[in-house]
């Protein structure tokens, strides 16, 4: 069993997917689960309290999305807690992971999904070369 273990949540994975993941996680966590969204980085040419507002939105949004999830957890009775971070999925999922101290990150998986990811790898194959922390990929 995890002490902690970190989920991130995208909309890409939003619905039975997350749910498939929230299940694994909660079927290895002893303790504490942390609930991830990351928002794509708001355009630096947006200045001002225009940026601040975009960035607000997003973060909204990316609540939003984890409500379904949230429910689930409260249900359960399991201690958790969320964040909605700003950054490229991969490199935010990395670092979190390491600021929060988790001892495992589940990620839900289909696969490759088009060209980039041909190119690059998938965002679960980035976060699992850079990073020494046990990574579960939940596939469909």
């Amino acid at each position: 069993m995890y002490s902690k273990v970190l989920l991130p949540v995208s909309g890409k994975t939003h619905g039975e997917r997350s749910r498939k993941a929230l299940v694994k996680a909660m079927g290895v966590s002893a303790g504490e689960i942390v609930l991830l969204h990351v928002t794509e980085p708001v355009s630096q040419v947006v200045g001002g309290e225009a940026h601040t507002e975009l960035q607000r939105e997003a973060a909204a949004r990316g609540l939003t999305l984890l409500c379904p999830i949230i429910e689930a957890l409260e249900t359960a009775g399991a201690a958790f807690h969320t964040r909605v971070e700003e950054g490229t999925p991969a490199e935010t999922i990395v670092r979190v992971a390491d600021e929060e101290k988790v001892d495992l990150i589940v990620m839900y998986t289909d696969g490759r999904d088009g060209l980039g990811d041909m190119l690059l790898g998938s965002i679960t194959e980035r976060v699992l070369r850079n990073t020494g922390i046990d990574l579960l990929a939940v596939r469909s």
